[in-house]
């Protein structure tokens, strides 16, 4: 006990000894507010922000916004909601900054966005009414919608809001021809063309009318009368239809044609950005990448769509083999439509360099930073997390991704994919079913669930007429025809079956198929021809698992 003693002295003397005035706890710590008050929970969103915690930031910012009047908070929880929260919570900040904003174009930007992306058409109308009045000293008034309707993935949604909104306004051009976009974007080439032409009957001078109404027609499949259409005009030889002419000609595969244009207008103006591009495009798809790479090095040095460049420069390189080179070009990319795509290729290339953790951690970063575009960067990363075998880890990213996105039908579709590979059949059935569920349809979802019942299940009686229904829509798929064959086996109809996988495997060579048709021949007696048709796949997929399984249960 003795050395304790001289401690507990001590103690007790600093106990006794004076010191400084107490100081009240709340002189030193600043009032931050409580649970239920803005400034707390503008905080809490901040921290969790610099914690990279941007889905606890989302609902913070909202909380907040429930509880300030400032529509400047309501505007930054809109921000980060949308793209860090749920769909749910995005939707209420925006209505709260609406709600707090009355006269703001902005906020209501936000929710015709976002009423299209949930299919609620009459109230995304409202909205998009809204934004006509507000942009209506514009000398084309509808013209400032068209980016927000380019970021709406459903384009029947966006064409029936469209419709429903050109009502009021019978003699706007720009209506008109916003209208004649969205249903060529949307397949519909009949619509795109009566609304182009009404476009122009008022406005007939926009060029951009009658360039639309052009691309209508050349839809149809009548290119000839497009282009002839085109070149009857006053303006046929200006620069943007000479232009426009060669693109259509591109798209119609008629690449001679259009090198012609081209050059026209590239002796006339040799630093044209817009015909180097077009250039680039053609050479890039004929295969003739040194003409690419020219046309490409030459748009650079214009200063113009550097993007497009350095990503097409990018492709060349990987094409060449040249990854380090392929690399260096997709990491400059920083912008434009094919940002997201470099990204994607930058990760394979990082791959191929043999750094699959790095490429993983890229597209990670990458989503992170780009919320925009999260959805794309994290099914790629899962995707190449199953190339690597981690199914386990690929498998909790998409559910990440459907957690907030449960009708994200693409990335659905992947992870029913991967519970067929891992043999989760239930939960497989469950994916496949959501999305038949959605798009009634969908003959590739149709397909999937059918397979999967006939190939995973005793269940061939519900899978027949799903996979009937995928082959009236889709009648030469090969994939939907293996299907067919299949499930016509297991019902124990081996002979109705033979057509079907035949006439996919002459559509497709697929070990699968081969597989199911030495099973039916096989099954059928032709013995001879099973094993021809297996030596056959087996010289053409060497190592096919499905081929070795089969051939070895058949004939071991």
């Amino acid at each position: 006990m003795k050395p304790l003693i001289p401690l507990v002295l001590l103690a007790l003397a600093a106990c006794a000894a004076p010191g400084p005035e107490a100081v009240e706890t709340e002189e030193l710590a600043p009032d931050f507010g409580q649970p239920g008050e803005a400034g707390y929970h503008l905080l809490m969103a901040e921290i969790a922000l610099q914690r990279d915690l941007p889905a606890l930031a989302a609902t913070e910012y909202l909380r907040a916004a429930r509880a300030s009047g400032d529509p400047d908070i309501a505007s930054r929880a809109t921000r980060i909601a949308t793209a860090f929260g749920t769909p749910a919570e995005g939707l209420e900040a925006a209505q709260r900054w609406a709600e707090l904003a009355p006269e703001d174009a902005h906020p209501r930007r936000y929710l015709a966005r976002l009423y299209l992306r949930a299919g609620e058409v009459p109230r995304a109308v409202e909205e998009l009414v809204f934004l006509r009045e507000a942009s209506q000293a514009a000398e084309r008034p509808f013209l400032p919608l068209l980016p927000l309707f380019l970021e709406v993935r459903d384009r029947d949604a966006a064409l029936a809001a469209m419709a429903a909104v050109i009502a009021g306004y019978p003699e706007d051009a720009s209506g008109a021809y916003l209208h004649a976009y969205l249903a060529l974007r949307a397949g519909d080439p009949m619509l795109a063309q009566t609304e182009a032409e009404r476009a122009l009957a008022l406005d007939p001078d926009w060029t951009d009318a009658a360039v639309l109404y052009a691309r209508a027609v050349a839809a149809e499949g009548r290119v000839d009368d497009a282009l002839a259409w085109l070149a009857a005009r006053p303006e046929a030889a200006e620069h943007d239809l000479l232009l426009e002419r060669a693109v259509m000609l591109m798209a119609a595969e008629r690449g001679a044609e259009a090198r012609v244009l081209l050059e026209e207008i590239l002796t006339e103006y040799p630093a044209d950005a817009d015909a180097l591009r077009a250039l680039g495009y053609l050479e890039y798809f004929d295969g003739d990448f040194i003409a690419a790479q020219q046309a490409f090095m030459s748009l650079l040095g214009t200063g113009r769509y550097t993007d497009d460049a350095l990503f097409y420069l990018g492709g060349i390189a990987e094409q060449q083999d040249e990854i380090e080179e392929a690399a260096r070009l997709y990491s400059r990319v920083s912008g434009g439509e094919h940002l997201v795509t470099a990204q994607v290729r930058l990760a394979l290339v990082m791959f191929r360099m043999g750094r699959p953790e790095l490429a993983i951690n890229h597209l990670e970063l990458f989503a992170r930073r780009n919320p925009e575009a999260a959805i794309e960067l994290d099914a790629a990363r899962a995707e190449l997390m199953m190339r690597l075998g981690m199914q386990d880890d690929a498998l909790g990213v998409y559910d990440e991704i459907l957690a907030r996105h449960p009708d994200e039908i693409s990335v659905r579709y992947a992870r029913g994919l991967l519970h067929v590979a891992m043999n989760h059949v239930e939960d497989a059935l469950a994916d496949f079913e959501h999305i038949v569920g959605l798009h009634p349809d969908d003959p590739s979802a149709l397909n999937a669930l059918g397979y999967t019942l006939t190939d995973m299940t005793d269940r061939h009686d519900e899978a027949y007429p799903l996979i009937l229904r995928a082959l009236e829509l889709e009648p030469e798929d090969p994939a939907i025809l293996d299907s067919m064959g299949w499930v016509l086996f297991k019902l124990g109809r081996p002979e109705e079956a033979l057509p079907y996988i035949e006439q996919s495997w002459e559509l497709h060579r697929d070990p699968e198929i081969a597989a199911h048709l030495g099973e039916i021949l096989w099954r059928l007696g032709r013995v001879d021809e099973a094993r021809e048709t297996w030596l056959e796949a087996i010289v053409e997929f060497p190592g096919s698992q499905v081929l070795l399984d089969t051939m070895g249960r058949l004939d071991p």
